[in-house]
């Protein structure tokens, strides 16, 4: 078996102690000593100097999209690059292997409507990270339902809990809902919490976007706690914000309120944030009423055939979009006619189409399927109280992003140097180390992953945490993290920056029992 020594580093371990310098011992996957400094024999050993730099548990990106691009990007360039070692996926009530993999052309294709065997896919894949997924409440829906704005049947609910079933007995990280999307928003509070009570005595969390961020944010914070006392107790708010705009800026202290209420009646709480003011979603998430209850490919498909209809959408745009249109920056679409409008926002696009900002945006959407956005909605002052709570973790809402794809949010690259470098303004080091690590797996049930102790997955990063900073930007979203010189995922050198050091992929697919 393999013997690397880590010697002279400067060990966090995630407990959320004061660091030591130390040394760390690593036989095949495994975290195998763990000593002061100079402790251990180096003989037989590859030896890795840290020449006092900082030795972190690999951190962990509690709410992820990444499903879709797993075998795509199995490099995992924008996880792996600023020090991610485990990747949630099925977050906000998505399950690819439910919807997108019935046409699919890669290799998900065979396990649509099987978790098991999408499980066993994302092991093919070969990726760096370890993965975990959730079952989404929306992909069990679109499966059994459709789009349909209605309650489902007996027979329709005993076939989604029986997918949620089978998902969870074959190690599925929990239940995931996006109450804000379709067909999510068509559930009624019951209705998930019948789902919910199947994570009774399985300690796995209810994962959800909730139903509003903004005009009813805290109504939805309540529901999502009662939906997580029907399950069992274990609660994570997606991305925790006070979005909307500034109107509802001033509810960040009732959200704190209930969250912490919450947790003081013994349930287990948690949120987690990504650290920008731009939120990432759909640029069809921006039309108003009635529109905002087509599923996407209709709504597309009537723009694009219908010149009457988009001039209809455009008056309704004009009069009411969810967002103003110079807050609303496109990042990426499917068609590569839109690429010159990447990190231009929707007044700047209007301007070079020689329209109006409603009929620019109708336009982008006519063109038969939604461009990404990122809105601006969201206040920084609230972002740094959020970041200085004690339960929020840290999550970039992303996929996997490969190095040099201009057409993504910063987040997909910056979300774990960012968070840390905000979070440390209010906290020490090693308490906002635990929450990107210890925290976060302890929380999904991820055995023996999140600290640096014996008998412990060796997943680690060695970086230097005063220099752990991204610049990535809105023009700019994949310029890598600085500060960070080795990733190592279940004992395997998986990223330095140099492209010319041999890396492995061996990252697994986490079945959560």
């Amino acid at each position: 078996m393999s013997r690397i020594l880590f010697t002279n580093v400067k060990l966090y371990d995630g407990s959320g102690k004061a660091p030591f310098l130390a040394d760390v011992a690593v036989e095949g996957d495994k975290i195998a000593e763990v000593a002061q400094c100079g402790k251990l024999g180096k003989t037989g050993a590859e030896v890795v100097d840290g020449q006092g730099k900082d030795l972190v548990p690999g951190f962990v990106d509690v709410h992820t999209h990444s499903e879709s691009t797993y075998a795509r990007i199995p490099s995992a360039d924008s996880r792996i690059s600023q020090g991610v070692t485990t990747d949630i996926s099925g977050n906000c009530g998505s399950s690819y292997y439910l919807t997108g993999a019935k046409k699919a052309s890669d290799g998900y294709r065979d396990c649509y409507g099987s978790f098991a065997a999408f499980a066993d896919s994302i092991e093919k894949s070969k990726i760096a990270v370890n993965a975990v997924h959730l079952c989404g409440h929306n992909a069990l829906r679109i499966h059994v339902m459709g789009y349909e704005d209605r309650e489902p049947t007996k027979e329709e609910m005993r076939k989604m809990k029986e997918l949620l079933a089978e998902a969870l007995k074959n190690g599925a990280g929990g239940m995931s809902s996006g109450l804000w999307y379709l067909p999510g928003k068509f559930a009624k509070t019951e209705e998930v919490c019948e789902l919910a009570s199947l994570l009774k005595g399985t300690g796995k969390p209810y994962a959800t976007h909730i139903r509003s961020e903004g005009e009813f944010l805290l109504e939805s914070i309540e529901e999502a706690i009662r939906i997580a006392r029907a399950g069992d107790g274990n609660l994570e708010i997606s991305h925790l914000k006070t979005g909307g705009g500034q109107k509802n800026w001033h509810k960040i202290d009732g959200a704190f309120s209930l969250i912490e209420n919450a947790r003081a009646e013994g349930l287990n709480v948690n949120a987690d944030r990504y650290p920008y003011t731009y939120s990432g979603t759909s640029l069809r998430m921006i039309v108003p009423a009635p529109y905002n209850t087509i599923d996407t490919a209709t709504l597309c498909t009537h723009l694009k055939e219908s010149p009457e209809y988009r001039k209809e959408l455009a008056h309704a745009l004009a009069e009411k979009a969810s967002t103003p249109f110079a807050r609303v920056i496109v990042v990426s679409s499917p068609f590569a006619e839109h690429k010159k409008f990447y990190g231009k926002n929707l007044e700047e696009i209007a301007a070079d189409m020689n329209c109006t900002a409603a009929e620019a945006t109708a336009a982008l959407l006519a063109a038969g399927d939604s461009p990404s956005a990122a809105y601006g909605t969201m206040c920084e002052e609230n972002l740094e109280k959020i970041l200085a709570k004690p339960y929020i973790v840290c999550g970039s809402d992303s996929s996997f992003r490969a190095f040099g794809d201009g057409s993504t949010h910063p987040r997909a690259f910056g979300t774990c140097p960012r968070f840390f470098r905000i979070a440390t303004k209010h906290c020490s080091y090693e308490s906002v180390i635990h929450r990107m690590t210890a925290l976060p797996a302890k929380k999904f049930k991820l055995e023996k992953r999140g600290l640096i102790v014996p008998g412990y997955f060796a997943d680690l990063v060695l970086l230097d945490l005063d220099k752990f900073e991204c610049d990535a930007d809105y023009g700019h979203p994949c310029r890598v993290a600085a500060g960070v010189e080795k990733v190592y995922v279940n004992g395997a050198l998986s990223y330095a920056p140099d492209p010319e050091i041999p890396r492995e992929r061996k990252g697994r697919m986490l079945r959560i029992r």
